[in-house]
């Protein structure tokens, strides 16, 4: 039996407020995914195995990433609840799986919200080093920056929403004609991370070995390597689904906008790969994008341009910062609100209808994880990690790196259970194309948290000694998965009757 929203326990004082529309919803995703965050910088990930190809893994990781989202979407259309990955795991997959899903995906946005903020504190030093020449500390700006987030989570939803669409639309816009000015340019004549070797074809724009891997000097293996980098880029694509019950008509809205965001965000990718394999030349391609570690910013055809992409980089990052915290915060208050987690969690404001609570501990836990991570790691060490930086920007930088590499793989393990969960629900209730697309999700979330470990067992260079804070990530993520089956058993052992009513607060069709 399915339980009204706003007939909820007595932890939740009121409702959520039904304002938003489908822009607002895609919004939310697309701010998520930071399509200009990670185009900028991120792609670089996938070009380690797949070279001058990355383009194609792009492309064929936004169709896995549909099969994640096609899960999502079957889901939505007849279950409407604010725990979204929480409680389709539970509807689906019971609620040992249910209770692990919900647990592991409020853990890593926890950690990986932080991690794009302090992120904005970075890309913003830079940005400003860049144009003023200054080493200024980049704990200020993102100080600033958890500010601006706590204000605007706060009050009204469609504010942030709102503003997301127009910060997404203007980084976006920016990129790609920052895409387009690369790709004119061509090819460079050498390369432009050691300025002296040749790189072949100078000048040239159009180059389809970027979408044949032997043409462009990297295996098939490479590039399904790449496939599992490449998706790393579209985490949190099912960010909206936590809005399903402040939106009008969700079970229309909030599929379209996670099928739309990922592939609205596989285009955009898709260009914006395409052009810097054509900017460093796309067989020399394999040696020079990784080395750059980063994006479209490594082949900024000058200053001002290069100026252009920190800015998109730093917005989208404070953007995708804000559209994390709405996730979490909404997984918190649905998990408290079932008395699954303290029940203090699980209360609206009463004049704002927002999760203020579940908002406070978000923030909170993004100054402490950082504190801490900072006060327990050696400048050597956070040196290292943020790829040889050492400047006022050093901190921002490992901070970026280290939670969202604990973050990403737990999400990507969300996407596993949501695949098992979906294929049960679609076998349980007689629909074959459900189960088939919870399979394929499955599959393409086990090969991202392969991408998200890859690099804390193998060097990311020969006789390059892997750092012991990346080590330790699948450590610290089999940790955290322990936690929650421990509190899964101290639930059900000793809380019978908040274990029975796991999963059943939604509106259902």
């Amino acid at each position: 039996m399915a339980t009204d929203a706003t007939a909820a326990p007595t932890a939740t004082t009121g409702g959520f407020h039904r304002t938003l529309g489908l822009r607002d919803v895609i919004a939310q995703s697309l701010s998520v995914i930071a399509p200009a965050m990670s185009g900028a910088f991120l792609t670089y990930l996938a070009s380690t195995k797949a070279g001058g190809a990355t383009p194609l893994a792009y492309l064929l990781g936004t169709l896995a990433m549909l099969a994640v989202g096609g899960t999502v979407a079957m889901f939505a259309r007849s279950l409407s609840s604010a725990g979204s990955m929480y409680t389709y795991i539970t509807r689906g997959g019971g609620k040992v799986l249910g209770f692990l899903g919900g647990w592991c995906y409020a853990a890593a946005f926890l950690v990986l919200g932080g991690a794009v903020l302090w992120g904005f504190g970075f890309f913003t030093a830079s940005l400003v080093a860049l144009l003023t020449g200054a080493d200024p500390a980049w704990y200020w700006f993102s100080l600033a920056g958890l500010v601006v987030i706590a204000l605007m989570s706060l009050f009204d939803i469609r504010a942030s929403t709102r503003t997301q669409l127009v910060i997404l639309l203007v980084t976006m816009v920016a990129l790609l004609v920052v895409a387009v000015v690369v790709i004119a340019i061509g090819s460079p004549a050498v390369s432009v991370i050691d300025g002296t070797t040749p790189v072949a074809d100078p000048g040239r724009s159009l180059d389809l070995a970027a979408f044949w891997p032997s043409a462009a000097g990297v295996s098939w293996t490479g590039v399904l390597f790449g496939l599992s980098f490449a998706m790393l880029s579209f985490t949190g694509a099912e960010a909206s689904a936590v809005l399903s019950e402040e939106t009008r008509d969700p079970r229309r809205a909030i599929p379209r906008a996670i099928i739309g965001s990922i592939v609205v965000a596989g285009l955009f990718y898709l260009v914006i790969t395409y052009a810097t394999a054509i900017g460093f030349g796309v067989q020399q391609a394999s040696t020079d994008w990784p080395t750059s570690v980063a994006g479209l910013a490594a082949v900024a055809p000058n200053e001002a341009v290069g100026a252009v992409v920190l800015a998109c980089a730093a917005l989208a990052s404070l953007f995708c910062a804000l559209g994390v915290h709405i996730a979490v915060s909404r997984v918190l208050f649905a998990m408290g609100r079932e008395r699954v987690l303290p029940a203090w969690l699980g209360t609206l404001h009463p004049r704002w209808g927002t999760p203020w609570r579940a908002i406070g501990l978000d923030l909170a836990v993004w100054v402490l994880l950082a504190a801490v991570s900072v006060l327990l790691t050696s400048r050597e060490s956070q040196v290292a990690i943020a790829g040889g930086i050492d400047s006022g920007q050093t901190g921002g930088v490992f901070l970026f790196t280290f939670l969202a590499g604990i973050g990403t793989p737990l999400v990507m393990g969300v996407y596993l259970l949501l695949g098992i969960a979906g294929a049960a629900q679609g076998r349980r209730t007689g629909r074959p194309g459900f189960t088939v697309t919870g399979v394929l999700a499955a599959v393409v979330g086990a090969l991202a948290v392969v991408g998200g470990v890859y690099y804390s067992f193998v060097p990311a260079a020969p006789d390059v000694p892997i750092p012991p804070q990346v080590a330790m990530v699948p450590w610290v993520c089999l940790a955290i998965t322990a936690a929650g089956l421990a509190v899964a058993a101290w639930t059900w052992r000793y809380r019978r009757d908040v274990w029975a009513d796991m999963g059943r607060i939604f509106d259902e069709v």
